[in-house]
């Protein structure tokens, strides 16, 4: 049977990270000299594990005689610069704290593999330092996601491709192409711990809303962790199509009857966690999303503009608006991202790659500056 660890994080939380990987039976892992390499989600935007957990796993790592510590990330597709950023979400900060090193996986060299899947390219890049690591620590947040509805730790695997590899995903079936991903690079992954501590519901990724859990999820299995996250925010894992894929393809176990979880109750912690499109729908009643194959620059920078709107009392003024390579040309229809030029020429449309986030905003509320006229 497989095991999960579930364990509060407070008020220790170094006590408590070392305590989810005794659980999990992942407390010897790490061979003195190893080479261990953290990745946390630092996706581009708000929702990142937060430094207090990174600063545990390294601390972790270090006791347990860890050669060299890493903590790094690829973000979204569009950001190359992640000086500013690692600064935001506190990684910076804690490498300096704990003599990690801090890396971005989009500068540097990658290992190109054919994988002979349908589901992906005919060639895939993976950052080069998942093959020069010992031990991969997996450390996502446990959030929803508009195009995957959860993101946890088969999600968070994205952040090792290329960027290029990141924007063509989306335009294949998403979420087998992202158990296909979880198929090549699972085996190299020993731990999964989801950061749920301050775990996040609605509009996820980027504007989503803070839910305070307090939890770590720890696991040898990256599925079988996803799974028992699913159950914590009620969702059933047979649901979420990206979990389902992986336990199709033998990437871990889905099925909670053959997985133990050790340490807190799931029933004790469970919270029926909203949806994003529940979200959009309770915010925006008449609006409709056509997101269907849209890349995750455009979705965060669509979210993000709801979200402003939203908070600042702002109207939408169209009725449907469409990010990624579909068209409908009914009622009050906004074209969002260069995937929708093909109607450009007969509809309002925000060009760009990803759009700015105030042109989104400016197209949706009607609401302008001079500065916020959309830019290709």
């Amino acid at each position: 049977m497989t095991t999960v660890s579930l364990v509060q994080a407070h008020p220790d939380l170094d006590a408590a990270f070392a305590r989810a990987m005794e659980l999990a039976g992942l407390d010897d892992c790490i061979v003195p000299g190893d080479k261990v390499l953290i990745k946390p989600n630092q996706h581009g935007a708000e929702g990142y594990t937060s430094a207090a957990v990174m600063r545990a796993a390294a601390v972790w790592a270090r006791s347990n005689d860890a050669g060299e510590v890493w903590i790094g990330d690829g973000p979204n597709w569009a950001m190359t610069d992640t000086v500013a950023y690692y600064e935001q979400t506190g990684l910076s900060r804690v490498c300096d704290e704990t003599g990690a090193r801090a890396l971005n996986f989009h500068v540097g060299e990658y290992t190109t593999l054919r994988p002979g899947s349908r589901d992906l390219p005919d060639i895939i890049g993976f950052s080069r330092y998942i093959y020069q690591a010992d031990v991969i620590i997996n450390l996502p947040v446990m959030k929803t996601h508009f195009n995957t509805l959860v993101t946890l730790g088969i999600k968070n695997l994205k952040g090792c491709l290329r960027p290029i590899d990141k924007r063509t995903l989306h335009e294949m079936e998403l979420n087998a192409a992202l158990a296909e991903v979880a198929r090549l690079l699972a085996p190299r992954v020993t731990a999964t711990v989801i950061d749920a501590t301050t775990a996040y519901e609605g509009m996820g990724p980027a504007a989503g809303t803070p839910v305070e859990m307090g939890l770590l999820i720890a696991s040898e299995d990256i599925v079988a962790a996803d799974a028992v996250a699913c159950d914590l925010m009620g969702i059933d894992p047979a649901q979420v199509r990206l979990i389902r894929f992986c336990a199709e393809r033998g990437v871990g176990e889905m099925d909670l009857d053959q997985i133990q979880v050790v340490g807190e109750r799931v029933i004790d912690h469970r919270r029926r966690f909203e949806l994003p499109y529940e979200a959009i729908a309770r915010e925006f009643p008449n609006l409709t999303l056509c997101t269907e194959h849209a890349c995750s620059g455009c979705g965060l920078n669509l979210f993000r503009a709801l979200d402003i709107a939203r908070s600042a009392g702002q109207g939408i003024i169209c009725q449907t608006v469409i990010i990624g390579p579909c068209l409908a040309t009914e009622g009050q229809t906004l074209l969002v991202g260069k995937c929708t030029k093909d109607g450009w020429a007969d509809l309002p449309h925000v060009p760009g790659c990803p759009p700015r986030i105030e042109a989104i905003r400016a197209a949706l509320t009607g609401i302008a500056t001079k500065d916020d006229v959309p830019r290709s």
